[in-house]
C-alpha cells in the first residue's frame, strides 16, 4: 500500500493506491495551472496506476473551496480519462458545500459515464 500526499498552507490532496482514491481537503486557492501541476501529476499517476475497468474515486467532500483554476484542472483530467476510457470514475461531493453541487455535477457533461455522488 502506498499513500502520497501533496499539501499546502490550506489544503491537502492524498492518493491511496490501495483504495484507488484521491481525497481533497481544505481550501485550494492556487493561482495558476502551474501551481496546480503537482496535483495534476498526482491525478494522472492515479489514473495510470488504476487497473483497467476498475474504479478511481475522487473525494471532494472535505474540500471547502476550489477556485476556477482548480476546477479547470479537474475538468481536463476528466476529459483525459474519457479519451482513454480504461477505468470508471466516481466523484464524491458534499451537499452542504455549495460550489460542489454545481461544479461537480457539471463533470458529467464532460463524460456521461462519471458517477457523481453528492452526499
Amino acid at each position: 500500500m502506498s499513500v502520497e500526499t501533496i499539501s499546502g498552507e490550506e489544503y491537502s490532496v492524498t492518493y491511496n493506491d490501495n483504495t484507488q482514491s484521491i481525497k481533497f481537503d481544505g481550501s485550494m486557492r492556487l493561482r495558476t495551472s502551474e501551481e496546480y501541476a503537482p496535483i495534476n501529476d498526482l491525478l494522472l499517476k492515479a489514473h495510470d496506476a488504476t487497473p483497467a475497468e476498475s474504479l478511481l474515486t475522487l473525494d471532494f467532500s472535505s474540500l471547502k473551496f476550489l477556485n476556477s483554476s482548480g476546477i479547470n484542472i479537474v475538468s481536463r483530467f476528466v476529459i483525459a480519462a474519457r479519451k482513454q476510457a480504461h477505468l470508471q470514475l466516481k466523484v464524491i461531493g458534499n451537499q452542504d458545500i455549495y460550489w460542489q453541487q454545481k461544479s461537480l455535477t457539471n463533470l458529467q457533461r464532460l463524460w456521461t459515464a462519471v458517477q457523481i455522488d453528492i452526499q
